[in-house]
Formats: structure tokens, sequence, C-alpha cells
């Protein structure tokens, strides 16, 4: 993925081998949030969810934390943009149902446990991924990595509201994953028809489902519509960064190629607005003024996507070298202090190996002697001689008293 070009010090190019670790990585980080933070709520309440009390501040900041490096949200987001080296199918089915969609829905499951202020910093940082991959979006030419920075602005939206309405939140997760799972698998027929990961032109089926697409996300097609009914009116202007990204493609010449690929991805558009129907409130339709960002020129720092790679490059690197050779200084110096105290070392295994012989002397000679001479010296006690004696003896007792009570 990317252009080739070298600009802020590195190479904007990726291979896919590059580009797996890269997400690897980030998304792992959220991975050990989560597991730190679920065993924290598990030792304090016990393995039931349903059990659970509030979270402290730093669970709570855990739980975001892996939340929003799973939803690729700030600083987090270019992951997802170099995860665009994988096959289209494998990109549509990323976007649509798995993986990034484990962001906002783990907000949505735990939100009711975090402490008072996360849904003010989910709003924070999802409105400001809405706007700024928004943006990334309109300075890309790579089409799949415009989606990508598409679907980290939606997710961002959906991250500002999970956890102050739910219900709206899953009807946008809902109408993304059809919206989105076209919209690559359109993108996906346009390169394999002109053989180019730039492609200039579209098939007309493919054009179809971009612009399809488009309205669902808006909220203008009925799917879309329902699930921007609750949406807070900021939403409009991210609705519109997201005309004027598609708007490019569909102002892209036209290939006349109808192969039966377009007939999945456009049913994916397709049939959801037959199963719910709702109509657009008028002001979601100020979303098309986005139009004219589709006519804006190349901008450097947005082509760049905010030079947020330099953070994964650059500073990531180095701040993984410098914590290398930080352990390797004091692993350095816990050597010396382990090699300076030999003696001290010594002396005490000494003391060890004559302690467990000292042990092993008294429980091997001394206590076995011993129960060896209790045993002998009871043998020859004969006591079952003294046992006769003593029960005839409680015999004789027994018939005396019996005989003296009937007596009286």
């Amino acid at each position: 993925m990317g252009d080739g070009a070298r600009a802020g010090g590195i190479a904007w190019l990726w291979p896919p081998s590059s580009s797996a670790f890269r997400a690897i990585v980030t998304v792992e980080v959220g991975t050990a949030a989560l597991l730190i933070a679920l065993g924290s709520m598990a030792l304090r309440y016990g393995p039931f969810i349903s059990g659970w009390g509030r979270a402290d501040d730093l669970v709570s900041a855990l739980f975001l934390t892996a939340a929003f490096a799973k939803a690729a949200q700030l600083p987090f987001t270019d992951w997802l943009m170099t995860a665009m080296s994988a096959p289209t199918p494998v990109s549509a089915l990323l976007h649509s149902s798995t993986m990034v969609k484990a962001g906002p829905i783990l907000l949505l499951k735990l939100g009711h446990l975090l402490a008072g202020w996360a849904a003010e910093v989910a709003f924070l940082v999802g409105a400001a991924t809405a706007f700024a991959a928004g943006l990334m979006a309109l300075g890309q030419r790579e089409p799949k990595l415009v989606l990508a920075a598409s679907t980290a602005s939606y997710l961002g939206m959906i991250t500002a509201i999970a956890l102050e309405n739910p219900h709206e939140a899953a009807l946008l997760i809902y109408a993304h994953g059809f919206a989105k799972a076209a919209l690559f698998m359109a993108v996906g027929h346009a390169i394999h028809v002109t053989h180019s990961r730039f492609p200039e032109a579209y098939p007309l089926a493919a054009k179809i489902a971009i612009a399809l697409g488009m309205l669902m996300l808006v909220g203008i097609l009925p799917t879309g519509a329902l699930a921007k009914a609750e949406a807070p009116l900021w939403t409009v202007a991210v609705s519109a960064l997201t005309v004027g990204y598609l708007g490019r493609m569909l102002r892209a010449p036209t290939v006349g190629d109808w192969e039966p690929m377009w007939v999945p991805y456009l049913a994916l558009l397709v049939v959801p607005n037959f199963l719910l129907y709702a109509a657009p409130p008028p002001v979601l339709f100020l979303a098309l003024a986005g139009g004219v960002l589709a006519f804006l020129g190349d901008v450097e720092v947005l082509k760049r996507r905010f030079y947020l790679p330099v953070l994964f490059d650059r500073v990531a690197p180095a701040a993984f070298n410098a914590l290398w050779r930080l352990a390797a200084v004091v692993d350095k110096a816990v050597d010396r202090v382990l090699q300076a105290s030999a003696l001290l070392w010594r002396l005490a295994a000494d003391a060890v190996t004559l302690a467990d012989w000292l042990v092993d002397v008294a429980l091997h000679d001394g206590l076995v002697a011993l129960v060896r001479r209790v045993s002998v010296g009871v043998s020859g006690l004969r006591l079952d001689y003294y046992l006769y004696v003593a029960g005839l003896a409680a015999a004789i007792i027994i018939a005396v008293a019996i005989v003296f009570g009937v007596w009286r």
C-alpha cells in the first residue's frame, strides 16, 4: 500500500508483511488492555459479568484503550490503513462485520460499568477520529485507503455516541456493515477490471453500488435514515465529508462492464432497504453539499494522513529501542551485582547443603533408630499377658459390682 513517495523521513510504501505486523502489534495493545481489565474485574467481582459493579478509573481507561485500538480510533488509526494490503474480500469482511466493530460493541456491552468520565472521553476521541479520518479519506487516491479512512471516520461517530445513546450506535453499526461490505466489493471490482490499485475508471455497477452506499451512510436511503434518526446534528458534517470522498470515485469515467459480480454487492444495498423503512430527516440532505469536496485538489497533509504513520515508523521504533537499551543496561548491572556477590552465594549454598545434611541425618538415622528401639522395647513387654490380667481384673470388678447391687 502507499504511493512509494518519501515524505516525513519515511517511505510511504508498506509491503503486506510490514502491514500485517503493524496491524497485529497495534491491535494486540488493545487485546492486552482488555485482558488486564477483564482480569481485574473478575478478581474484584467474580467471573460473571452479570455480577460486576462499577469499574474504577484505571480499569475504565483500559477498557477504553481496548475499544479505541480495535476500532482504529486516534491515535491507533493508521494500522487500519496499512491493513488494506489484504485481498479485497478480506477487507470487506474486516470492515463490515468483524474486528473493527469489536471496539464499539465492547462499549455497548460494558458501557454501564465504566466510570462517569468515560462517555466524555469516548465522545472526544470518537468525534476527533470522525473528522480527522474523513479528511484523510479526502486526500487518498487509492480507493481501498479511502474506504479504510471512511471506516475509521464512521466508527468515530459510533464511538462518540455509544455510551450516550447505545440504541443509535447499534443501528449505525447495522447500516455501516451493509454499506461498507458493498463498497469494498465495488472497489475490488474496479481494481479487478482495470488491473490497477489506482483505477482511473469504474464499472457502471460499481458506481451504482458506490452511490447507494454513500446514500445509506449519509442517511438518505431508508436503512441509513433509520440509523441516523437520533444522530446528533454534528454528524451531518461527517456525512458531508463522506459525500466528498465517495464523490471523487463517482466523478471517474465509467466502464460498461456488467459481470455477475455486481449482483451480490448491489443486493447488500438494496435488500436491507426493503426490510426496514424510515424517511430521512430533511437536515440530512445538507450532507449532499459535501459534493463540492469531490473537486478538491491534492492536499499533501491529507494525502499523508496528517503524518500519523511517522508515529509507527519513527517514534514507536525509537521508543522500543530506548526501552531495549534500558533493559540491557539494567541486565548488565544485575549481572555485575551477582558476580560481585559470588562468595556470598557460595556461602549460602554451603549453608543450605549443611542444613539438608543435618535434616537427612535426623530423619534417616536418628528418627529411624528411635522408632526401632521403641518397637523392640514394646515387643519385650509381653503386652498380651498384661492385657489378659487387666481383662480378668476388670471382669472380677464388674461381677462384684453386679452382686453387690443385687444384694442391696
